[in-house]
C-alpha cells in the first residue's frame, strides 16, 4: 500500500524533459565514458568469451529497466527505486538502496573521470591525469547545476556523440571482419584460435567480465536515468 506521506514529500515529476531527449539519455546514459577501457579490461578477464559475459550483464539490464518501468508507471515519483523501496518494504531499506546507489554513483564517476584522463594524456602526454579529471569534473558539475531543460540538450547531444561513436566502431569492425573493401577480411578464427581458447579463463573469468560490463555499461546509471527521465 502507497504511503501518503511518502507519495507527498517526493512531490512527483515536472516532466521538463522532451521524449526524444528521455530517448537519448537513456540509451546514452548506458553507455559510460569507461566503456572501451572497460571492455578491454574485461576481455583481459574473459578473453572471447566476453560475449557471454556482456549478454549476461544485457539480460540483467533488461530485467532492472522492465522492472523499474512498471513500478514508475504506477508511482511516477522523483525519488525512484529508492522510494518504491521505502514504499513495499521500510524506510531502512529505501535508506540503504539510496545511499548504496549513491556509492555507486562516487565510483562509477571518479572512475570515469580517471578515464577521460587517460585518454586525453593519449594527445597531451605532458599533462597530467589528475588535470584532466579536474577540468571535466568541473564540466561536469557545471552542466548537472543548470535548469533541467538546458541539461536536457546537453545530454541529448553528448549522448548522441557517444551512440554515433558506438554505431561508427561497430561499422568498422564489421569491416574489418568481413574484409569489406579492405583486402582479406579478418574472419571470426580469433575466437576459438587464441590460446586457451573460447573461454581461457573459465567460468570465473566470464563472472569477473560480468562485473566489467556491469560497470563499463553503467546499468544502473542508465536505468536511473531512463526511470526518472521526467525530471523534476
Amino acid at each position: 500500500m502507497e504511503s501518503p506521506n511518502i507519495t507527498s514529500r517526493e512531490g512527483g515529476l515536472e516532466k521538463a524533459l522532451t521524449q526524444r531527449q528521455i530517448a537519448m539519455i537513456g540509451i546514452g546514459g548506458a553507455i559510460g565514458t569507461g566503456l572501451f577501457m572497460g571492455s578491454g579490461i574485461a576481455i583481459g578477464y574473459a578473453g572471447p568469451a566476453v560475449l557471454i559475459s556482456y549478454l549476461i550483464a544485457a539480460v540483467v539490464a533488461v530485467i532492472m529497466v522492465f522492472s523499474l518501468a512498471e513500478m514508475a508507471v504506477a508511482h511516477p515519483t522523483a525519488g525512484s527505486f529508492g522510494t518504491y523501496a521505502e514504499m513495499y518494504l521500510n524506510r531502512w531499506a529505501g535508506f540503504v538502496v539510496r545511499y548504496t546507489y549513491w556509492i555507486i554513483e562516487v565510483v562509477a564517476v571518479g572512475g570515469e573521470a580517471i578515464a577521460v584522463g587517460l585518454y586525453m594524456g593519449f594527445w597531451y602526454p605532458g599533462v597530467p591525469v589528475w588535470l584532466w579529471s579536474l577540468a571535466f569534473g568541473v564540466v561536469l558539475v557545471y552542466v548537472n547545476c543548470r535548469s533541467v531543460t538546458n541539461f536536457g540538450s546537453f545530454e541529448y547531444w553528448f549522448a548522441l556523440i557517444k551512440v554515433v561513436a558506438i554505431v561508427a566502431f561497430i561499422l568498422v569492425g564489421l569491416i574489418h571482419v568481413f574484409g569489406l573493401g579492405t583486402g582479406a577480411p579478418v574472419g571470426l578464427h580469433n575466437l576459438t584460435g587464441l590460446p586457451g581458447g573460447f573461454m581461457p579463463h573459465g567460468f570465473h573469468g566470464v563472472w569477473m567480465g560480468v562485473l566489467m560490463a556491469e560497470l563499463s555499461l553503467k546499468v544502473v546509471y542508465g536505468v536511473r536515468e531512463a526511470g526518472e527521465g521526467g525530471g523534476d
